[in-house]
């Protein structure tokens, strides 16, 4: 890969908005996402509004206020993990990938004890908790369980809410606080349009997908939305892609952009500098060829599990990791460079954090 990185990575920064990005809103960067792996939320709120043209990029507050009116949803989808996605698409999301999810928890939940009768003894009563608009902390819907006898802490609680998901009991509520809450599935999820087709659903996303993640493998898919690569395949070639070989390997892109046709310049002079969250969809979206955005010699993984998750990028290749530190009146961003950075590069950094305060709504400074 690290022969064609240079057409892959331009192409893929542009498709994903992170380069002369164009989306008016949040919800339009999400439709086209399809979906945004999000467990780090402020961070993933982050990661939205960066794909919009700067004169319009929404405030961190304008995000909170996004997510409070239920504009944008986050629940377990696609992978055990939290992902951000719109409410039209829970539902489809949620019928597509659980079958294959459910079968990875079987053995945690023989393990806790969590047979089909208990599952439902519980999301009968989560399902009252939340009941007429009522949205509830974890730990107010954990008291509510343990109060009717049944056994919620630690990882069973976990596994208890995870399941309410998949079930559509519950989905995300409004924010109390610094607290999210959870609100009962229906009262956020448009209803269903007719019976649920699954071979037109995964061409859909497979489509939305490949649009503004080109050039993929059908491993990349299926790692995505844990399909198998045969499902990941069949959904890919549904969508009408073209097929490109580059060493090997089965590339997919929308017609009239393929990985050796790097149409996409970069975004701005050089060097641009992109502060990615650790779980940004132009790493995780990625299984098979994610290295194409590793320096030369460097190895997977990308995400820096030190205390520095999130990613630097230079030009669109991996050249640090950075956090960020906030109180009530300013922000730190310290980061960590993987190797030395040039002066016009620091003051690129020092750019991008300039803008990420913008973003925050306070001072906020580069260590």
């Amino acid at each position: 890969m690290e022969s064609e990185s240079e057409g892959v990575v331009p192409t893929r920064m542009r498709r994903q908005g992170l380069w002369s990005p164009t989306a008016p809103d949040a919800t339009t960067v999400l439709d086209s996402l399809v979906a945004m792996q999000g467990q780090e939320f402020a961070y993933a709120l982050w990661a939205l509004a960066q794909r919009i043209p700067t004169e319009r990029r929404p405030t961190h507050a304008d995000m909170l206020a996004s997510f409070d009116r239920g504009d944008i949803l986050r629940t377990h989808v696609l992978r055990t993990t939290w992902h951000l996605v719109l409410p039209r698409d829970v539902r489809p999301l949620l019928r597509l990938t659980t079958p294959r999810l459910r079968r990875q928890l079987v053995f945690y939940d023989r393990q806790l004890s969590l047979d089909r009768a208990e599952l439902d003894r519980s999301q009968a009563i989560l399902a009252g908790a939340v009941a007429g608009g009522r949205h509830r902390t974890r730990r107010e819907l954990a008291d509510a369980l343990n109060a009717a006898g049944v056994e919620a802490s630690g990882q069973r609680l976990g596994h208890l809410m995870m399941h309410a998901e998949f079930d559509e009991v519950l989905i995300s509520g409004e924010m109390a606080g610094k607290q999210q809450t959870y609100a009962a599935f229906d009262e956020r999820v448009p209803a269903a349009d007719g019976p649920f087709d699954e071979d037109a659903a995964l061409t859909d996303f497979a489509r939305r997908y490949t649009a503004t993640r080109a050039p993929v493998t059908a491993k990349d898919f299926a790692g995505w939305a844990s399909l198998t690569v045969s499902r990941a395949r069949a959904g890919l070639e549904a969508a009408t892609h073209e097929r490109r070989e580059i060493d090997g390997t089965v590339f997919y892109s929308p017609p009239g952009g393929g990985p050796d046709r790097p149409e996409c310049p970069r975004g701005g002079p050089s060097p641009r500098v992109d502060l990615l969250q650790g779980y940004d969809e132009m790493i995780m979206s990625y299984s098979q060829s994610r290295g194409v955005i590793l320096p030369a010699g460097a190895a997977l993984p990308v995400l820096n599990w030190d205390n520095y998750l999130h990613a630097v990028l230079v030009d669109g290749v991996l050249a640090g990791h950075w956090r960020h530190q906030l109180t009530a009146k300013d922000a730190v961003v310290q980061a960590q460079p993987i190797r030395p950075w040039s002066a016009s590069e620091r003051r690129a950094v020092a750019a991008a954090v300039d803008e990420y305060g913008r973003y925050l709504g306070r001072p906020t400074a580069l260590e």
